[in-house]
């Protein structure tokens, strides 16, 4: 398939459901985390696709490559709150597994997205 627009690229729909599930868990977080975990969770969570975004709207391969590794960086970070989360235990282990699983498929899709990029990259150099 051909990538005409960024709402062709399944990295950004998976980082989208991501962002989603993260909002409706940290909705029922205690009130003394909504301006810690609940803020840094939701931040990272829409900074992943809002990267991927940016980086799929500029015209050098630099700039997409950098704002495509900011996404990933977030990933990691929201993969770190998760787990402070179940440590809190503000989430369940069926809710951790649910989140985990989605956040390995966006960082596959990522790194496959940067991959090709890179290819198509050197491919057309």
């Amino acid at each position: 398939m051909k990538i005409k627009s960024l709402e062709d690229l399944i990295v950004w729909q998976e980082a989208r459901i991501l962002m989603r599930l993260v909002y409706k868990l940290t909705a029922k977080f205690p009130g003394e985390e909504k301006f810690n975990l609940v803020k840094h969770m939701r931040a990272c969570s829409r900074n992943i696709p809002a990267n991927i975004a940016e980086g799929f709207g500029r015209f050098h391969y630099q700039e997409s490559m950098q704002f495509n590794r900011i996404a990933r960086g977030s990933l990691m970070e929201l993969k770190s709150d998760i787990y402070s989360s179940y440590d809190c235990n503000y989430i369940n282990r069926d809710e951790l597994d649910k989140l985990l699983e989605q956040i390995t498929l966006v960082h596959k899709l990522l790194n496959a997205f940067i991959k090709s990029t890179y290819k198509i990259k050197n491919t057309n150099s």
